[in-house]
C-alpha cells in the first residue's frame, strides 16, 4: 500500500483541497467526545464507514488505527488529541495511488447550548491529479455532513 505523507491538522488551512462540515449538538462536549472517541462505534454514525479499530493499546498522539471503507482499508495516525476537545489523524497508508496526503480534523466547542462539532478534511494528490484530490474532498464533505446529523441524533436521544 502507499504511504502517505503525514502532516499536522494546520496543514489542512493550506491543502490543495478542504472539506469542511459542522453540526450544532444539543449536549455537552464531553457526550459528544464520548462517542467520537469510541472508534469502534464510528460505523454506527459515520455510515460509509465498514469497520474501524484501534491499532495497539495506547490512545492519543501516536496511536492509530485501521478504517474500513467499501473493499479498502485505510492506516491512520493520531496527530492531535486534547480530550472533549479535538483530535486529528492523517492517513498514512492507502490503496488509493493518487493521493499523497489526506489529513482529518475534529473540534468540538461549547456552546450555550451544548457544543458544535468541526469536521475538516484537508486532500493532496500527486502531480497531476489535483482534479481529483477536489472530487474527493466534496465527496468527502457529503459523507461528513451525513455522518455528522447521524452523530447529532444519536448524541441528542
Amino acid at each position: 500500500m502507499p504511504k502517505l505523507t503525514v502532516h499536522p491538522p494546520e496543514w489542512i488551512d493550506s491543502a490543495p483541497a478542504v472539506a469542511e462540515s459542522s453540526v450544532a449538538i444539543d449536549a455537552p462536549p464531553a457526550a459528544v467526545w464520548a462517542r467520537i472517541a469510541d472508534h469502534e462505534s464510528w460505523p454506527e454514525w459515520f455510515t460509509d464507514l465498514k469497520k474501524v479499530e484501534r491499532v495497539g493499546t495506547g490512545v492519543g498522539v501516536g496511536s492509530g488505527r485501521k478504517v474500513g471503507i467499501a473493499l479498502i482499508t485505510i492506516d491512520e495516525e493520531f496527530t492531535a488529541w486534547t480530550e472533549n476537545e479535538h483530535f486529528a489523524f492523517a492517513v498514512t497508508k492507502t490503496p488509493v495511488p493518487v493521493l499523497t496526503a489526506l489529513v482529518e480534523s475534529v473540534r468540538i466547542e461549547e456552546t450555550e447550548a451544548g457544543c458544535t462539532v468541526t469536521y475538516r478534511q484537508g486532500v493532496a494528490g500527486r502531480t497531476g491529479f489535483g482534479w481529483l484530490a477536489k472530487r474527493i474532498a466534496a465527496q468527502l464533505q457529503g459523507q461528513t455532513g451525513d455522518a455528522l446529523q447521524n452523530l447529532k441524533r444519536l448524541v441528542e436521544a
